[in-house]
């Protein structure tokens, strides 16, 4: 129930999409000869556009930057990577990884598995679709990992997950950590924060090693970049929120 309700929340709160509805009821009033509630609904969406342009970089950094990757460790006993959304039926029908920006994190797990080869590298990904999917994101992983030369001897993969507590929750059982191995935990930079706070919560201390940066240290956006800045504003809000879900629901620390 809670993944499907936070399926549903998310579609009525994203940004990106109140700014469509905006778009939406200022055309329905101008049909309606409604002037005042055009100009009103037309200000909200210029106001939200001027704000993501202003906001997206700095607020995507400050989560980027709360868990920055460390030196690397002297020992790694194991290495989780967390799915991100890979289109594994896609890549059934044309043959080709159909991913996005997560497949960084396969790279930084891939990365992390050489220097350490007495370690796990464990990938953790069933489907975040609302109906599911007939593939999970661990399939698209496997054979990634197999081109890019993974040793599957090393592999382990985790295929119901549906979200980031899942993800934790059925790896952990899974693997079993024992008490003072040392695990990095790869997943996005922004999303590092949360996954964090769940593995806090689950009781299973881990190294974070962020990946997919999408901003740089210092500077800051670009005021025309329309629907970069809305990505990083749909993304910041999904963090905040989900963050703030998994810790009233007692899922996170």
């Amino acid at each position: 129930m809670f993944f499907v309700l936070s399926k549903i929340f998310w579609m009525l709160v994203q940004p990106s999409h109140w700014l469509g509805f905006l778009v939406l009821a200022t055309a329905i009033s101008l049909l309606l000869r409604w002037y005042k509630t055009a100009r009103v609904f037309g200000v909200a969406a210029l106001l939200l556009l001027v704000l993501a342009g202003f906001l997206a970089v700095p607020l995507a950094r400050s989560l980027e930057d709360r868990y920055p990757r460390p030196p690397w460790p002297a020992h790694v006993d194991g290495i989780l990577v967390l799915g991100s959304g890979f289109d594994t039926a896609l890549f059934r029908a044309r043959g080709v990884p159909a991913s996005n920006e997560g497949l960084w994190r396969i790279e930084a797990g891939f990365a992390a598995a050489r220097h350490y080869p007495g370690a796990r590298l464990v990938f953790s990904g069933g489907s975040g679709a609302l109906g599911g999917a007939p593939f999970s994101e661990a399939e698209t992983a496997r054979l990634v990992l197999a081109e890019m030369g993974q040793d599957p001897r090393q592999l382990t993969l985790e295929a119901r997950s549906r979200n980031t507590y899942e993800n934790i929750l059925f790896s952990k059982d899974i693997v079993k950590p024992k008490p003072g191995e040392v695990w990095l935990l790869v997943t996005a930079a922004m999303h590092m924060p949360r996954a964090v706070a769940i593995a806090r919560k689950l009781d299973w201390p881990m190294t974070p090693w962020p990946s997919d940066y999408l901003t740089a240290p210092t500077g800051g956006g670009d005021l025309l970049s329309i629907t970069g800045n809305l990505f990083y504003i749909d993304y910041v809000f999904h963090e905040w929120i989900g963050l703030a879900a998994y810790r009233l629901s007692g899922k996170a620390a």
